[in-house]
């Protein structure tokens, strides 16, 4: 049941944050286009987490569940599009780092307050519920949108009649955002074929058996931590070398080869190794390359919309690469053929950037 409702989520989140985006660029307010989305997304979706701890009926769940990812999602695609609003390009390194870490800090901190709060369901989604409208109102004081109602609509906004064609890039006139899109994609495929199965892998491929459930917090909390350290000084040293790809690609590579050392050295010592030298990369990765794909957006009045697009390329791997890797365990009998597909899929990923012509 939590795959299925995992599934249902991720294809809301892949809707709703192209689709918030759109309509943020388009938006002209008191408050800004992004925090009506921000704000809203977020006072939307407290009830909807309150009822999910009162509701006894996995039918009502599944639809909670679903509408909370859609409305949060909503939330998170315009959010992004602050990031090329507002800084300029020589400093984006930093801040997507610092975004990168309220990723990491927010997923570490849900898990602890969701350990915390189990023995009572209806006081964890009360709490759960509150945190997103409170820290999306404080940007109303710390950080508030400037009024936007003077902007001039562009010929694009006023176009409705063709508004869905407004999605489309073309990969003629814009390759760089094509192979930002392929290289997020192929990446993000790489490491969560391995992060979606660890459980089963320290089962089966590292032999752990019963043992197995006490490592995977060990490993997960590993990974976290790993990420967070390696997130913020890459973006800062890319902002200082004014360079991007070669900091994408050497993370790409380094995840490869990674993910090969519990395939040499098939030991929990193996797969530790392994967990530590991907989530380095990983989040040298994540804050590098969110920098470098705010330089290739190609309409700079559609930077939500076209941000909701590439991140497409980060939701979709969460759904397809389980998928895969579950492929790969039935038809060999073997988890281990999931180490160098997982290899290939991040090598492939960082070479892709490469053709990058727009970006140093």
């Amino acid at each position: 049941m939590l795959s299925l409702f995992t599934l249902a989520g991720a294809v809301a989140s892949l809707i709703a944050q192209p689709l918030a985006g759109s309509l943020s660029d388009r938006t002209r307010t008191r408050s800004g286009s992004r925090t009506p989305y921000v704000l809203g997304g977020s006072l939307l979706a407290a009830p909807v987490l309150w009822a999910m701890g009162w509701t006894q009926s996995l039918v009502v769940l599944a639809v909670l569940y679903v509408t909370s990812e859609f409305v949060l999602s909503a939330a998170q695609g315009p959010l992004a599009a602050v990031l090329p609003d507002r800084v300029p390009v020589q400093r984006r390194g930093r801040s997507s780092a610092a975004l990168g870490m309220g990723i990491m800090l927010g997923s570490v901190a849900g898990t602890v307050l969701a350990s915390v709060t189990s023995g009572d369901l209806h006081i964890a989604y009360l709490v759960v519920g509150c945190i997103p409208p409170v820290l999306a109102g404080s940007r109303l004081f710390l950080a508030p949108d400037p009024d936007n109602r003077s902007a001039v609509r562009t010929q694009r906004e006023a176009t409705a009649t063709r508004w869905w064609r407004t999605f489309l890039v073309s990969p003629r006139t814009q390759p760089d955002f094509w192979w930002v899109l392929g290289s997020r994609g192929l990446t993000y495929t790489g490491f969560f074929m391995i992060n979606g199965y660890s459980l089963y892998l320290l089962e089966e491929h590292i032999g752990l058996g019963a043992d197995a459930i006490d490592m995977v917090p060990i490993s997960a909390g590993t990974a976290a931590l790993c990420i967070c350290l390696s997130t913020v000084p890459a973006g800062i040293v890319s902002d200082r070398v004014g360079r991007r790809k070669v900091f994408v690609c050497a993370a790409s590579a380094t995840m490869a080869a990674g993910l090969l050392v519990p395939l040499i050295w098939p030991t929990l010592t193996g797969y530790l190794a392994m967990t530590v030298i991907i989530s380095l990369a990983f989040g040298c990765f994540e804050s590098v390359d969110s920098a470098l794909l705010t330089q290739v957006l190609p309409r700079s009045d559609a930077y939500a919309q076209d941000i909701g697009v590439l991140n497409v390329a980060a939701v979709a791997p969460q759904i397809l690469a389980p998928a895969l890797a579950g492929a790969l365990v039935v038809s060999t009998d073997s988890y281990a053929l999931i180490f160098p597909v997982g290899a290939l899929f991040s090598l492939l990923g960082g070479l892709s950037v490469l053709r990058v012509r727009g970006v140093r």
